[in-house]
């Protein structure tokens, strides 16, 4: 009696595979159509049917005489033609690509079609793919758009959930769950467009929560997807978006000359180039992200172009700023106004715009606040950039913007104009005079988030972060530390609070970048000299703990 063969195991879920083996996304697709028709009853998978799944496939006969190679790698016999009777191995391969393609039941038997691990039966397959699920094949006008719009909904209720998260800040306050969210909607997708929106999302949530390990893991699986020219997946948007994603993801863990190729390889590419002059939603990123990169040079004192860099930086936020309405996304704008109001007030302070200072820097300081304001607004009225204290950072550093110098002198012994009684006579922007320039956009500048003194806005902040309201990364904490130790010190004296918050700010540094321990340690040799050796002292006991 011969054997029996043995079944052969397909993985229908991202990344695709036969017995374990890589595989072509259009073979896999191509052999669960013809299963899926033997199953149901069709007499075979048409040409039509196929072309129309792949429409942006320049050859079809390249793609079937590729699956066909794969199906016989994989031991599995599929015939094409009307003579059902016909051995496979007798036909003529030149026709091949005419259709319509078929399976005996016997080997259909065989085939296990499996996604994230459960077995998949002829109508789960449908829902999976977005086959028809009939016994008859539906009109060629129909079969797609029908089969479409009755799948299970299941994938566009977590996507929209997953969304929901995002826009209410989510991730700031749970760390990963809405990078996990969109990882549980995609294995509820059905498609390639599926797969590819939710991985593209889902890398973008992971560099936002700081998991670049895993940002970089959801961007090789949506390139895969890409590669095997799934009709979903390789749109140009989402080629395009994946570009901004992997700059973002280098910007993100200080490769600004890996960010600047990834967008000049965008640029270079005579189609995707196309996708950010018209759909404005890739065009804010890229833009915002250019501006990002030349905000960057323009603060770096080794840069050749300071001043045209903070030109540039200002230029490339407007138009992200205007990319942004154009889009119609809320979330987009209050990004870009946040990063306008800092830059500006960034780029006066250090004298890269305005060299004739025409400007005062009451004028700069309040329209910097106001952008701020912007933005804050934004996020209080529309729901959006919750989980983050980045507003709130901008407001206390541009307040106390004029009081000192944004760089501070290198070691040195302390000096009589170092003395507490000198540094508590620095006169930063009240919180009256700020909430006043903040109009029209004052309201969410509330006394119950803080904004009686600058030191309780800035512990109302930490606040929500020490009892797990937010989640916020380790530059965001370390920076409302400094501003809660500057203006405690301000206000207050060395107390025991402000000592305290110094301390807490110098246990954490060794949590930071170099460039950014940098700053901060500067930070600190400008606070009197009581705070600086609060901060000394906490440094040796983390050193010495390590």
């Amino acid at each position: 009696m011969p054997a029996t063969p043995a079944p052969i195991r397909i993985d229908v879920s991202a990344p695709y595979r036969v017995d374990g083996q890589p595989a072509r996304y259009q073979s896999v697709w191509l052999l669960a159509r013809i299963w899926h028709a033997q199953r149901s009853g069709e007499d075979g998978v048409t040409a039509a049917v196929v072309r129309s799944a792949f429409p942006t496939a320049a050859n079809l006969r390249m793609l079937v005489s590729r699956a066909f190679a794969d199906f016989t790698r994989w031991q599995v016999a599929v015939g094409w033609g009307a003579d059902r009777e016909r051995d496979p191995a007798a036909a003529n391969p030149a026709h091949r690509s005419r259709g319509p393609f078929w399976i005996t039941a016997a080997s259909a038997r065989r085939l296990r079609f499996v996604a994230d691990g459960r077995t998949l039966g002829p109508a789960a397959l449908a829902r999976h793919f977005g086959f028809h699920a009939g016994g008859k094949a539906a009109p060629a006008s129909q079969s797609d758009g029908v089969g479409y719009v009755m799948r299970d909904m299941a994938f566009w209720s977590e996507l929209m959930q997953a969304m929901r998260s995002a826009q209410d800040g989510h991730a700031g306050a749970h760390g990963s769950a809405v990078a996990e969210s969109f990882h549980a909607a995609r294995r509820s997708a059905g498609d390639g467009f599926q797969q590819a929106l939710t991985l593209l999302k889902e890398s973008q949530a992971w560099r936002r929560c700081g998991r670049l390990d895993q940002s970089r893991a959801a961007l090789r699986r949506f390139d895969r997807l890409a590669q095997a020219a799934d009709a979903g997946a390789a749109t140009p948007a989402f080629l395009a978006m994946a570009h901004v994603v992997r700059a973002w993801e280098c910007y993100t863990r200080g490769d600004g000359d890996g960010a600047r190729a990834g967008l000049e390889r965008l640029h270079a590419d005579p189609e995707l180039r196309l996708v950010v002059r018209y759909n404005p939603r890739v065009r804010f990123e890229v833009l915002n992200l250019e501006a990002l990169l030349h905000k960057a040079d323009a603060m770096r004192a080794t840069h050749a172009a300071t001043a045209q860099a903070a030109q540039l930086a200002l230029d490339a936020f407007a138009g992200a700023l205007q990319a942004a309405y154009e889009a119609d996304s809320v979330d987009a704008v209050q990004h870009a106004a946040a990063n306008i109001g800092l830059s500006l007030w960034l780029f006066w302070r250090h004298g890269l715009i305005d060299a004739e200072r025409t400007l005062s820097a009451s004028a700069v300081q309040q329209q910097a606040m106001r952008w701020l304001g912007l933005s804050e607004w934004i996020c209080d009225r529309f729901g959006v950039g919750g989980g983050t204290a980045w507003n709130a950072i901008f407001l206390l550093r541009i307040a106390r913007g004029s009081c000192g110098p944004d760089t501070p002198p290198s070691d040195r012994p302390a000096r009589s104009s170092d003395s507490m009684a000198a540094f508590r006579r620095q006169r930063p922007l009240s919180v009256a005079d700020a909430i006043d320039a903040l109009r029209p956009f004052h309201a969410p500048f509330a006394p119950a988030k803080g904004f009686v003194r600058w030191s309780a806005v800035a512990a109302f902040a930490l606040e929500d972060h020490d009892a797990g309201h937010v989640r916020l990364g380790p530059l965001q904490l370390a920076n409302l530390l400094l501003e809660l130790a500057w203006y405690l010190a301000h206000e207050q004296g060395a107390t025991i609070r402000a000592c305290a918050a110094v301390e807490r700010l110098a246990a954490e540094l060794p949590a930071l970048r170099p460039a950014e321990r940098a700053f901060f340690t500067a930070e600190l040799r400008v606070l009197p000299p009581e705070l600086r050796d609060a901060a000394a002292e906490a440094a040796r006991r983390t050193r010495k703990a390590a």
